[in-house]
């Protein structure tokens, strides 16, 4: 597959160290573990859709989630309207027709409805809206069959399916989707088990995996043009979305459109007026998306992007992580790469001077792991510790520094201060530090700089473009690229161990975060930390009471028909196949689940691809 073999060389070829045959062969390892499984294509955890036979849409990509862990294939429908020649449901309409259909056909219990002889008899007329222009494209198929959704509440939540062809990375499967509003969630599409099912794994690690041989090496600086608006471009490895400088930002819900004035870095101007991507909801605000054409040197690509008032800033546009994932790699110690072509991935596939890292990486310092991440601010790499202190010895001034792991365990240090630099009102001390990258060692000088007590979980390097001598590319697809090895292939139902317990678990890559069965839920504060006791039990007899620091609570977007709902996250140490780690959990009551735990992303981007089809790859049931 040619966007991993592309990623894996530009990963390892930076790595000299070894014999070329051997890097060879690990590249090669990589690559094909993360090609093709058994005939079928491995997706990430986002993908692009393409609807073939639906001519308007003329081969536009529509983001997606790929999830394992539903059932149910699901796309985003306006104005459903269901209609029928039978007799028994004469006079009824909408939710009421709906329900009966449930009822007459036994939806529930039976596959009456999907296996009748003349699925004409009742229809599903819907609108798919255009990303772009907004045009509603009108469609009308047989109801193939209702999906019967289990709420959060009780019962269960009806949805009409009916069968449409889609593609993605090359692969048509005429799939089972049910039509719904998703106007509340990130993707307005979600790919689960009715496409993926002898067709894909997926791997939880990579977002749009199969955009990545499309991608063009953009540097952290760049100009752009919409239109003939000229825009100074910035860019971000930490936050999602994209912003554009708008000004008289006026939204008309009702017709889904907003307009506005975009201003360029001359000060030019354009009036637009846009159809409504959708509303994003921030804590006390909501800011209006759109998709706009932005063109960067020879390459324009549709960017969804929200609109706020940039005066204050220097750049126009800033491109967040969904559009870099979609379209860009970063060169972090270049800029306006666009004044000429920009770079395919593909030209710098065999350059050995490149090294390729992800937005989170992590990194052997002296022998201790420690969190990294790029960053367009610094010169010298800068590692944030939690103490500095300085002293005077027979050998010099010497630096003793205290850093925390990636596991929060304290390790302390003591270097030869080599030299001083100012930045703004900070003196950060220079010391040499040994780096170990999977198949080289770098002696290189780091500054060190006290971290904000808010951040003092864990130290953490920043990396700047002269950690290696050649060009550093940032690539916001993934994370820990270089810790990227052959992947685990694993069944959506495997046996997992906690404490002394085994148990099956579901592997859910649509899920960000894991999640455990938990009742008795009671919170208290202990030296001055939220924190949380509940049980865990599950259908194999396994029952244990747990005491733990309450993390981070997390707000649960709802379904439609249904309320959000609040889960407090824990910290908890899982085993799958002899993997052990340390991941946050979200505590809900699931009872009514078949499973009393998932394991989402937060687990399986280490290395796991999923299947669909089969369980206890991995492991045996017990």
């Amino acid at each position: 597959m040619t966007s991993l073999r592309l990623l894996t060389t530009l990963c390892l070829a930076a790595f000299t160290a070894s014999p070329a045959v051997a890097q060879n062969t690990q590249y090669e390892n990589i690559v094909e573990s993360r090609s093709k499984i058994d005939n079928k294509v491995v997706l990430g955890r986002t993908e692009l859709v393409y609807f073939p036979a639906i001519a308007s849409l003329n081969d536009i990509g529509i983001p997606a989630k790929i999830d394992t862990g539903a059932d149910s294939t699901s796309i985003h429908a306006e104005n459903i309207v269901i209609t029928t020649n039978e007799p028994i449901f004469k006079g009824l309409k909408g939710d009421e027709l709906l329900d009966a259909i449930a009822v007459e056909y036994d939806a529930l219990g039976t596959t009456l409805l999907r296996d009748r002889e003349d699925k004409t008899n009742i229809m599903v007329s819907f609108d798919i809206r255009h990303p772009y222009s907004g045009e509603l494209i009108r469609l009308e198929k047989p109801l193939f069959r209702l999906a019967m959704i289990k709420s959060r509440g009780d019962g269960h939540l009806a949805r009409p399916v009916v069968e449409l062809d889609l593609t993605i990375a090359g692969q048509t499967v005429r799939t089972e989707v049910n039509l719904t509003n998703r106007d509340k969630f990130s993707y307005p599409i979600l790919i689960g088990k009715t496409f993926l099912r002898d067709t894909a794994w997926v791997d939880a690690g990579f977002n749009y995996l199969q955009a990545q041989p499309d991608a063009h090496i953009i540097g952290r600086k760049e100009r752009a043009t919409i239109g003939n608006v000229p825009l100074d471009v910035s860019t971000t490895f930490e936050n999602r979305y994209s912003i554009l400088h708008a000004l008289d930002i006026k939204v008309d819900e009702k017709k889904k459109a907003v307009s506005f004035t975009l201003e360029g870095r001359d000060k030019s101007r354009q009036a637009m007026t846009l159809p409504l991507s959708r509303m994003l909801r921030f804590s006390n605000v909501q800011r209006p998306m759109v998709y706009l054409p932005v063109k960067v040197g020879n390459v324009e690509q549709y960017i969804q992007v929200y609109l706020k008032d940039r005066s204050k800033n220097q750049s126009q546009l800033r491109l967040g992580t969904e559009a870099l994932n979609q379209y860009f790699v970063v060169n972090l110690g270049a800029s306006y790469l666009g004044k000429s072509d920009l770079a395919p991935i593909s030209s710098v596939a065999k350059d050995d001077s490149i090294l390729m890292i992800s937005g989170e990486e992590t990194i052997n310092i002296d022998g201790v792991s420690i969190n990294a991440g790029p960053s367009d601010l610094i010169k010298t790499p800068l590692l944030k510790v939690s103490q500095i202190d300085e002293s005077r010895s027979e050998y010099g001034r010497m630096i003793q520094y205290t850093i925390k792991d990636t596991n929060g365990k304290t390790h302390q240090l003591d270097k030869p201060l080599k030299r001083k630099v100012r930045v703004g009102d900070q003196v950060r001390p220079i010391v040499g530090t040994e780096i170990s990258l999977p198949s080289s060692l770098l002696l290189r000088d780091i500054a060190l700089e006290t971290q904000e007590q808010d951040d003092s979980t864990y130290s953490k390097l920043e990396i700047s473009p002269d950690l290696i001598p050649g060009a550093l590319l940032v690539n916001t697809r993934t994370t820990q690229l270089l810790d990227k090895h052959a992947p685990s292939q694993a069944g959506y139902i495997e046996q997992l161990k906690m404490d002394n317990m085994q148990f099956p678990v579901k592997l859910d890559t649509g899920a960000d975060v894991s999640s455990m069965h938990a009742t008795d839920i009671k919170t208290f504060e202990e030296n001055g930390k939220e924190m949380v006791t509940f049980t865990y039990s599950n259908h194999q007899g396994d029952q244990k009471t747990y005491t733990r620091e309450v993390v981070k609570t997390m707000r649960i977007k709802a379904r439609a028909g249904e309320k959000p709902s609040t889960r407090y996250v824990v910290n908890m140490t899982v085993n799958l196949d002899g993997m052990e780690k340390e991941i946050k959990v979200n505590l809900r009551d699931r009872s009514r689940f078949e499973y009393s735990m998932i394991l989402g992303k937060n687990f399986l981007k280490h290395n796991i691809v999923v299947s669909s089809d089969e369980q206890f790859i991995l492991t045996k049931p017990d």
